[in-house]
């Protein structure tokens, strides 16, 4: 007989969620507005990666670099700027004070909303019972009606490099780097690569990116990246293309070596791994229940179900487009299933963000994948150079470019890089959810003068109609 473990708590509710990310306390909140009994199990800080770890607080650097790099540009503004200065430390406390207001709100939504918040490591074992273990060593076991799975994703290190944290870090510990290095060497041009790149740059770090595919930020439309690294490589960035890294050793001296094909070597004082996360599944007890796994990720349909029933899944541990705002939005899918709803996730219309300067926003098929699947499509592109807003900020470089198919003028991807290209794709987001044409769009009257006359005109170029190019 097998011996009975000695909780020293037992609680009940109807729906138990693991991870209080933006996934899972999001869930948790629209489950608790249906009127469901929620307690929400979090090992770490409340708000999960995108808070703590990734969204909010480069963000936060991502201001200072964005000014510094403003403040290079002054006397073609009229302004002359004496000697700058950085103080980092209070670049970080500011970094660590909104993270920490942001993670006491969270708190504060929980606790409006009656959540319980149990701070511990949860464990199913079985479908309709979780095991928490705290920090102090204490255990309580949460017998539940439902289950959210929401417990994110962490670096991903590949087998052949090993992380010190120290000389070769992840983009958890350039977070919290006491003073920037003189140089430094990123694997991997995405989203995280290039927004990397640009802080230490502003603060005179010599950056140099290594990405193993031909372009920068591969996973958006080619001529997104070719102009990005164009800017990039003005600023002093290195950028090194197919550049697959073969091994990283840190040296008797101290260095990092970095070795590549075609006989790139580097030596730099730091090595940031910002390769694509991986799903966090290790000690969920996914195999006393039989969730089904698909490369990794918790395989879920377009309900966030997963295979066992009552149990679902959201957020970066079941894969897909792995942002904060789907995240959210798989969230609160779940939260009206589990509720007795019937919704779906529509994956069709997802904006992604770079937050580097100039911006960029991109929303739908680029324009290989428009090729790719068959269509054959009508491209509207319309320049920064020419629009009068852009120049009056001093910010001419970019692009708006629009992805049409050819036959129905259906909107099928647009792209921005460029000034608030991060708030400015949301028009294009609901455009292309409303199933508007580029016609239509084009025919919209917007304010002049502003940025978003650039969507304009890039609407009305897909039929060769623009009118200042």
């Amino acid at each position: 007989m097998q011996e009975a473990i000695k909780l020293s708590e037992l609680s009940s509710c109807e729906v138990a969620v693991i991870g209080a990310g933006i996934g899972g306390y999001g869930a948790a909140i629209r489950a608790a507005h249906l009127g469901k009994n929620v307690t929400i199990i979090e090992k770490g800080n409340v708000g999960g990666t995108c808070l703590n770890l990734g969204c909010i607080p480069t963000k936060s650097l991502l201001v200072t670099a964005h000014l510094l790099n403003k403040i290079k540009q002054s006397e073609d503004l009229g302004v002359t700027v004496g000697e700058v200065t950085v103080d980092f430390k209070k670049m970080i406390d500011r970094k660590d004070a909104i993270v920490s207001r942001l993670n006491n709100g969270v708190r504060y939504l929980l606790k409006k909303n009656k959540i319980r918040l149990v701070e511990g490591d949860g464990r199913l074992i079985s479908k309709d019972r979780i095991r928490v273990k705290r920090a102090d060593g204490r255990e309580e076991d949460i017998v539940t009606d439902y289950v959210i799975i929401a417990s994110g994703s962490e670096p991903n290190v590949p087998s052949n490099i090993s992380v010190d944290r120290k000389k070769v870090i992840t983009t958890d510990e350039a977070l919290g780097l006491i003073t920037p290095p003189e140089t430094m060497a990123i694997i991997g041009g995405e989203v995280m690569g290039v927004e990397f790149a640009e802080i230490y740059n502003a603060l005179g770090t010599e950056v140099k990116i290594l990405e193993k595919t031909p372009n920068l930020v591969p996973s958006l439309d080619a001529d997104l990246g070719k102009g990005l690294q164009t800017i990039l490589k003005r600023r002093g960035i290195g950028i090194h293309i197919n550049a697959d890294v073969d091994s990283v050793e840190v040296e008797t001296d101290g260095k990092v070596s970095l070795k590549a094909p075609e006989q790139l070597h580097l030596r730099v004082d730091k090595v940031l791994l910002a390769l694509e996360r991986r799903p966090f599944t290790e000690g969920l007890g996914l195999e006393n229940i039989g969730v089904q796994l698909r490369d990794g990720f918790i395989a879920v349909d377009e309900h966030m179900r997963t295979n066992v029933p009552h149990v679902y899944a959201v957020g970066d541990v079941a894969g897909g487009k792995m942002f904060a705002h789907v995240a959210l939005a798989e969230g609160l899918v779940a939260a009206e299933n589990v509720a007795g709803k019937d919704l779906v996730m529509d994956y069709k219309v997802i904006p992604t963000c770079v937050y580097t300067s100039p911006e960029i926003g991109s929303v739908g098929l680029s324009e290989e994948e428009a090729v790719k699947l068959g269509h054959t499509v009508s491209i509207g592109k319309f320049p920064y150079m020419a629009n009068g807003k852009a120049l009056t900020l001093g910010e001419r470089e970019g692009f708006v470019k629009m992805v049409a198919d050819k036959n129905t003028d259906e909107i099928l991807g647009v792209h921005i890089l460029g000034p608030n290209a991060t708030d400015m794709i949301s028009e294009a987001a609901i455009a292309m959810r409303l199933e508007c044409t580029s016609e239509e769009l084009g025919r919209a009257i917007h304010p002049h003068p502003t940025l978003s006359e650039a969507i304009m005109e890039a609407a009305l170029a897909v039929s060769g109609k623009a009118v200042h190019i």
